[in-house]
């Protein structure tokens, strides 16, 4: 009800109980009509902002699912990486090996008189018939190479711990395997068709001249024994009579 300028709220419950009356100036109304809306407007601003802070959460939780995926994809990526420059390095090592493997097979033929049948076999036909059992490629023991030998003499020297286990790189017989004076404990093994390897400065042997080896086979203990200056494994690799470069055997560990 509008008196002058002031409005008389009146309470009348249905009931027929006291009736409740309210007298509101004009000002005092339009304050709390404007204390509603203002009331409103941060209600829809908030449950806005509610609904805004929901949907972002919800994309900072996919991007971060995105985020992990990406990071296992990369590690994958540097994985194949890894496996596909392993790869290249055996690849190229093979081609080496065949590529020397024909060259020193051409100067080892038999002439035209001969008959005999124990004909040289090189690395490179060994590839080719898949005899890779009886190919030097497995290195025997994990460690930084040093080479304090000759270009003529291409034996290498590997800097392991002692009593590392040395491991055969190829299959074969075990041709030697006793105390020399300059590579101390050593281990021969002959792989057939004139491919031998040589292990030596090792502190303990583990097979017997005579006994047959697979590869990976152990044969020694490293250590340091003979002329050796410092703990390692003398290894080397002969072919036809001719020291090799052992590293063009190696396809893996």
């Amino acid at each position: 009800m509008l008196k002058g300028r002031r409005f008389t709220l009146l309470l009348i419950p249905e009931d027929g109980d006291r009736t409740f009356e309210y007298k509101l100036s004009r000002a005092t109304l339009w304050f709390w009509v404007a204390l509603a809306v203002v009331a409103l407007l941060l209600l829809v601003v908030g449950l806005r902002a509610t609904s805004q802070v929901y949907s972002l959460e919800k994309k900072v939780a996919r991007l971060e699912k995105e985020k992990e995926t990406l990071g296992d994809q990369m590690d994958q990526i540097e994985e194949l990486e890894q496996v596909l420059l392993r790869l290249q390095r055996s690849s190229r090592q093979l081609h080496l090996i065949l590529g020397e493997g024909n060259a020193l097979e051409a100067a080892s033929q038999p002439s035209a008189g001969h008959t005999g049948v124990d004909q040289y076999v090189s690395s490179g036909d060994r590839l080719r018939w898949g005899r890779l059992r009886a190919l030097p490629s497995l290195w025997p023991a994990s460690g930084l190479v040093k080479r304090p030998f000759s270009p003529e003499f291409q034996a290498v020297l590997i800097a392991v711990p002692p009593q590392s286990l040395v491991r055969a790189s190829a299959a074969g017989q075990v041709v030697k395997a006793g105390y020399e004076e300059r590579l101390g404990h050593l281990v021969v093994l002959d792989h057939g068709n004139g491919l031998v390897s040589q292990y030596g400065y090792n502190q303990m042997l583990l097979v017997q001249p005579g006994q047959q080896v697979q590869k990976g086979q152990p044969l020694a203990l490293s250590g340091r024994s003979g002329s050796a200056d410092s703990p390692g494994l003398y290894y080397a690799v002969i072919e036809n009579g001719r020291y090799r470069d052992p590293l063009l055997y190696r396809l893996w560990l």
